[in-house]
């Protein structure tokens, strides 16, 4: 008993606490270098939106590539609705999973999510 005892009084429960201190705060920095390498790719985004917002070429550019996925989803809604039966098939990988995104980033909402789902997981690793 009296060497366990020793053991915690001779330092190493110091060092052990430094040693999960310094970890803690590295995990820490490395969530905040997410969050802020997330704000600067938004910044960027942001800069090209507005330096190109004038140009009919990218406006036009914007509603083609869109447009395939709105007609979609207006079709599958119809046939989901209405029962019509036209089994509209899903498009193949990997739009499928961008169907949803490229139509919410005209509201905002995307990009919005993605801030969210960082933050949410840059906490959930500091916690850990």
């Amino acid at each position: 008993m009296t060497w366990l005892l020793s053991l915690f009084t001779s330092g190493l429960l110091e060092k052990a606490l430094d040693f999960f201190s310094k970890r803690q705060d590295r995990q820490a920095q490395l969530a905040r270098a997410q969050i802020e390498a997330e704000i600067d790719a938004r910044r960027a985004a942001r800069a090209i939106r507005l330096a190109t917002a004038g140009f009919w070429e990218m406006r036009l550019l914007t509603f083609l590539i869109a447009l395939p996925f709105v007609i979609h989803v207006n079709l599958v809604g119809a046939d989901t609705n209405f029962g019509l039966g036209w089994n509209i098939a899903a498009f193949p990988k990997p739009f499928d999973e961008w169907e949803g995104a490229i139509l919410l980033s005209f509201f905002g909402i995307y990009t919005v999510g993605r801030g969210i789902t960082a933050i949410a997981g840059a906490v959930a690793r500091r916690r850990r």
